[in-house]
Order: structure tokens, then sequence, then C-alpha cells
């Protein structure tokens, strides 16, 4: 993503012009404190922003954090990987924006901390020279959601989505589970599995 702004209150713009990313910051479609000069938070070398404290970019003096763009989680299963027949899929948290606590995971199982309905969609994206036959179901306390059950085959190139809207309560837990087994020694550089969670 292109960025024509130099952090530390060197970079201008003009309010007519339309907005550069740092101003999409928390979604404000509007001016931040001591325009023209940006001297918001900085990416890290992740693209990760640290919460600031009495900052900028909300327009009313106050800080662009997590807890102003909703609960959301970003989760990835990366290859090589070992699932066992009706295994959990070896999830992990990737999503560097959301607060410590919102989500746990511990061997692919997510504990949403918030009760609330979620948006859950996920992705199997299949290699190419792998091949995966499997149902990959969408378990909601150990519940599968109906909507979220999809039958994964073929040999790869090929990928897969499935979404499911579900009311959780507090410390549910949300996991993917693969009915047979899933054997892949091979790396890639993309995940095999993404699921994001977005409290709607």
């Amino acid at each position: 993503m292109a960025n024509n702004y130099r952090c530390g209150g060197c970079g201008r713009r003009d309010c007519n012009n339309r907005y550069g990313c740092l101003n999409c910051l928390g979604g404000y479609d509007r001016c931040w404190p001591n325009y023209p000069y940006y001297e918001g938070p900085c990416p890290d070398r992740n693209g990760c922003y640290e919460p600031v404290k009495g900052g900028y970019g909300d327009g009313n003096g106050g800080s662009i954090t997590p807890e102003k763009r909703g609960k959301y989680g970003v989760f990835t299963a990366m290859l090589p990987m070992a699932v066992a027949p009706n295994g959990i899929i070896p999830l992990v948290n990737t999503n560097c924006m959301s607060i410590a606590g919102d989500f746990a995971v511990n061997s692919g199982l997510i504990t949403v901390e918030e009760a609330g309905t979620y948006l859950a969609t996920y992705t199997v994206r299949v290699p190419e020279g792998q091949t995966v036959a499997s149902n990959i179901t969408l378990n909601v306390n150990d519940a599968s959601q109906s909507s979220a059950i999809t039958e994964v085959g073929g040999d790869g190139p090929v990928s897969f989505t499935a979404q499911a809207i579900c009311d959780v309560c507090e410390r549910s837990t949300i996991a993917l589970r693969s009915s047979e087994a899933i054997n892949i020694t091979d790396p890639s550089a993309q995940p095999l599995v993404t699921l994001s969670l977005v409290k709607i």
C-alpha cells in the first residue's frame, strides 16, 4: 500500500484532496489535530500501530485504538501441517491490531472473550502440487454451523470459502475441524487456512 506521508510531523496534504492511508486509521474521514502535520503513531516494520494515549485520529482528541474499530480477529494456519481425522486445524492469532484479551487461542481452539454476534469467514487455499480431501466445519462450542461446512477436494491450486453468523456468549469457543487427515510437509508462503471473526 503506497503512502505519501512521512511520520513525525513531516507529512502534508490538502484537505480538499482524497485522504491517504494514514488518515484512514480508525475509519474516520476527517482531519487530524494539528493538520496539515501528522504527528500520530507510525507503524512498526510489520505494519502494526501502537495505541496512543490522548492521541490522534478520531477528531475529538481521542486515540486510534482497536476498541474504536470494533472487535475482530484474524487467525491463520500455515504449512507444513499435520491434522488427525476430526482434528482441530492449528490456527494462531495473526492480527496485530486486536486488543490483547479479545481472543485467546490454544492449539487452534479460539476463545471469544466478549459475547455478541460475530461474522466468521474462513478460506482454505490448497497450494499447487498438493491435494486435500476433507470436510471442513466451523464449530461454536463444539456445535457445527451448517452454513459453514465446506467440502474441500481436488489438486491445488484451488481455494474454498465459507461464512456463518454466530451468536456467542462470553467465553465461547470457536474452532475449525477437518473430517479427514491433513498431512502436508511442504511449506508455503500462503496459509492453508485463514479465519476472520468480526463482531457485527
